[in-house]
C-alpha cells in the first residue's frame, strides 16, 4: 500500500538537478529563510551546511561515501515536481551552484601564467566547469534556448522571486538585484544575494593561493566539485497526491528549521485556497496578515475554544482535525473556514487589546479577567463568549452575566487556601455554549462558586499580597464602571505595588501605635480596608512613617483610591472599617454577590 502513495528515490545532485528535472515551490510556502552566520545567532543553516560539505570533503575516510543532505519531499503535477517539502534545501544548493560559477568566471584573469597551450586548456577546463554548472541550474527550453531555472518559485501576491532568485545567480550586485524590489520582500531577495556571497567567499578562502588561481588550487575545486555533484545525496519521496506529500511532510518537519504552528497554518490556508481554484490564494492569507496578527497562540486558543478541551497535539494538528470534521462539502468548506478565522481573529484581537470594546464595565471585565492566573482558560471562554453572543463591543446583559460568572469562579479559586484550580468547569461551559445550551453553560461556571463562602473570603484578612493587590484592582475596575464623574485611567497592574496604610510592623515613637490598638491591628492589618496601591518607588518612600508622613506620597498619585487619602485630617479605626465596607460592598455589587 505505501508504495503505491510514495515512492522514495536515492539520488545524487546530479541526478536531482538532470536534464529537464523541473521543481515549483508553491506561493503558499513560507519564504525562503535560511541564513549565513553574522546575519542571526539562531539561523546558522547556510554556513552548517558548508562546513559539513567541507568537512566531509577533506576527511580522507569520507572519499568512499555519501553525504547525505535531508530529504525532499514532492508530488507530480502535469509533470512537474511540486515540493511540499526541501524548499530551502533545493533553493540553497542553487546559491551554492551559483557561487562556483560565478567564482570561476570571476577568477578567470587570476590564473597563474603557465604555457600558452597550458592555459588554453585550463581556459577550456574553466568554461566545461561553468557549462557544467550552468546544466545543473538551468534547464534551456525552446528555440532560442531560453535558460529557466530547474527550481521555479510561484508568483507571491503579484511579485516573482524568479527575477531576483536568476539575477543572483548570474552574478549580479547587490544594488542590480535589489533595484525596485519592494521593501516587503527586500529582506528574502537580500537572503538570497546574501547566502550566496557567503559561498563565494567561502570558495576564495579554499581555493585561492597568494591571489592566484593556482593551477594546483584549480584540480583541487575541481575535485571538490565533483564531490558536490556525486557525492552529496538526497532521498526525494515522490508521491501520488498533495494530501500524501503533506502527511509525509508533517512527520519529516523536525529536519532543518523547524516550522511554527503559523508557519504550518499558513501553508494549509493557501494550498486549501489553491485547491479551490483560488486566483492568487496568499493574497486571502495576506488580508489576514494586514487585518489581525496571526499567531500560533491565537491558534491554540481558537482550537480549544470549539473542541473544548485542551490540545492534546499539536495546535495545528487539532486545527486540521477541525477542518475535517466540518461537514461542509465541495469548494466553499475553505471559504467557510477562512470566515470562521477571520471572525475569531477579531474577537481575539478585540481581547487581547481591549480594542472595539465600547462598553467600559465589560471592558474593564476583560482587562481585570485577564490579570488572573491561567490566562490560556480565560482566553478560550472570552472568545466563546463573544464569538456565540456575535458581541460587537457594545453593551451586552448576557455577556457580563457570563463574564462575571468567570470572574466569581477565578476569585474563589484564587483566594481559597484549600482549593486547587481545575479548568473542568471552564471547558464544559465552552462545550455547552458551542452545544447552544446557554443555561447550562451558565451554570457549570456558577455551580463550581461558593458564592457565601467566596463574600467571607473577600471580607476576611487576605496574606497574599498577589490577591490583595487584585482585589484592590477589582474595586477600581468596579468604580470605572460604575461611576460617570470618574475618571479613567490605564491601571499599571505590574508596576503598581500593595501599600498597607496601617504599617505591617509600625516605628516605635510612631502614632499608629498611639491611635490604633493591638487587637485592632492584629484583625484589621491585612484586610481590604487598610490596603492601598502604589507605585514602587512611591511606596519605598512612604516606608513605616506616620500618616502625615505618607500623604506627600499619596498626594503624587493619579489613583483616586489613594489620592484621597492625601485630603484627610487624621486617620483612625472607624476609618479604616469604614473604607472596608466601602471596598467590599463595590465588590460584591459588582459580582452579583
Amino acid at each position: 500500500m505505501a508504495n503505491e502513495l510514495f515512492h522514495p528515490e536515492h539520488l545524487s545532485l546530479n541526478n536531482l538537478f538532470s536534464e529537464n528535472m523541473n521543481y515549483v515551490i508553491p506561493s503558499y510556502q513560507r519564504p525562503y529563510s535560511w541564513e549565513s552566520l553574522g546575519k542571526s545567532d539562531r539561523n546558522n543553516q547556510i554556513n552548517n551546511m558548508w562546513d559539513d560539505f567541507l568537512k566531509f570533503y577533506s576527511d580522507a575516510n569520507s572519499k568512499n561515501k555519501e553525504y547525505f543532505f535531508g530529504s525532499i519531499v514532492v508530488y507530480k503535477d502535469e509533470g512537474i515536481s511540486q515540493v511540499v517539502d526541501g524548499q530551502q534545501r533545493l533553493t540553497s544548493l542553487l546559491l551554492l551552484f551559483s557561487a562556483m560559477k560565478c567564482f570561476l568566471e570571476k577568477n578567470r584573469n587570476r590564473l597563474e601564467q603557465k604555457s600558452i597551450d597550458e592555459n588554453n586548456r585550463f581556459e577550456k577546463y574553466i568554461s566545461d566547469a561553468i557549462n557544467t554548472l550552468n546544466k545543473l541550474i538551468f534547464n534551456e527550453r525552446g528555440l532560442g534556448l531560453e535558460q529557466v531555472l530547474k527550481v521555479k518559485i510561484e508568483r507571491a501576491s503579484g511579485f516573482s522571486f524568479d527575477e531576483i532568485l536568476n539575477k543572483v545567480i548570474q552574478c549580479e550586485t547587490k544594488n542590480n538585484v535589489l533595484q525596485n524590489v519592494n521593501e516587503k520582500y527586500k529582506e528574502i531577495a537580500e537572503r538570497y544575494f546574501d547566502n550566496r556571497e557567503y559561498f563565494f567567499k567561502k570558495l576564495e578562502e579554499t581555493f585561492i593561493e597568494n591571489d592566484l588561481f593556482t593551477f594546483q588550487k584549480a584540480t583541487e575545486f575541481n575535485e571538490f566539485a565533483k564531490f558536490l555533484r556525486t557525492k552529496i545525496s538526497v532521498v526525494v519521496i515522490n508521491t501520488i497526491n498533495f494530501e500524501t506529500a503533506y502527511n509525509i511532510f508533517e512527520v519529516l518537519n523536525n529536519r532543518g528549521l523547524p516550522l511554527s504552528a503559523k508557519d504550518l497554518f499558513r501553508n494549509f490556508i493557501i494550498s486549501e485556497f489553491d485547491r479551490a481554484k483560488e486566483n492568487e490564494p496568499d493574497k486571502k492569507w495576506n488580508a489576514l496578515e494586514e487585518s489581525y496578527e496571526v499567531t500560533s497562540e491565537f491558534l491554540g486558543r481558537f482550537v480549544e475554544s470549539y473542541t473544548g478541551s485542551q490540545v492534546q497535539k499539536s495546535a495545528f494538528n487539532e486545527i486540521q482535525d477541525y477542518y475535517n470534521s466540518m461537514t461542509v462539502v465541495g469548494n466553499t468548506k475553505i471559504y467557510d473556514f477562512y470566515d470562521l478565522i477571520d471572525t475569531n481573529l477579531n474577537y481575539y484581537t478585540m481581547i487581547v487589546n481591549e480594542q472595539n470594546i465600547e462598553d467600559k464595565c465589560i471592558r474593564n471585565k476583560v482587562q481585570f479577567i485577564k490579570l488572573l492566573e491561567h490566562e490560556r482558560y480565560s482566553i478560550n471562554f472570552l472568545l466563546t463568549v463573544f464569538r456565540f453572543f456575535k458581541f460587537d463591543g457594545r453593551s451586552n446583559l448576557q455577556v457580563l452575566e457570563f463574564l462575571t460568572a468567570y470572574e466569581k469562579f477565578r476569585l474563589y479559586i484564587l483566594l481559597s487556601p484549600y482549593r486547587r484550580f481545575t479548568s473542568s468547569p471552564i471547558y464544559k461551559s465552552i462545550r455547552k455554549l458551542n452545544e447552544n445550551d446557554t443555561t447550562v453553560a451558565i451554570q457549570e461556571i456558577q455551580n463550581a462558586t461558593d458564592n457565601e463562602e467566596l463574600k467571607q473570603l473577600i471580607n476576611d484578612s487576605i496574606y497574599d499580597n498577589y490577591n490583595a493587590k487584585l482585589l484592590i484592582s477589582k474595586f477600581l475596575f468596579s468604580e470605572y464602571c460604575s461611576k460617570d464623574d470618574v475618571v479613567e485611567h490605564e491601571l499599571n497592574f505590574k508596576k503598581s505595588t500593595l501599600e498597607h496604610i496601617l504599617p505591617q510592623n509600625p516605628d516605635k515613637g510612631t502614632n499608629w501605635l498611639n491611635y490604633f490598638s493591638s487587637s485592632f491591628r492584629k484583625e484589621w492589618t491585612y484586610k481590604l480596608g487598610n490596603f492601598t496601591l502604589l507605585t514602587h518607588n512611591m511606596n519605598s518612600a512612604a516606608k513605616n512613617y506616620d500618616f502625615a508622613r505618607k500623604q506627600k506620597e499619596y498626594e503624587k498619585t493619579i489613583l483616586h483610591i489613594t489620592k484621597e487619602l492625601s485630603a484627610l485630617s487624621s486617620i483612625d479605626e472607624n476609618y479604616i472599617k469604614d473604607r472596608q465596607h466601602k471596598i467590599i460592598s463595590a465588590i460584591y455589587k459588582d459580582l452579583g454577590l
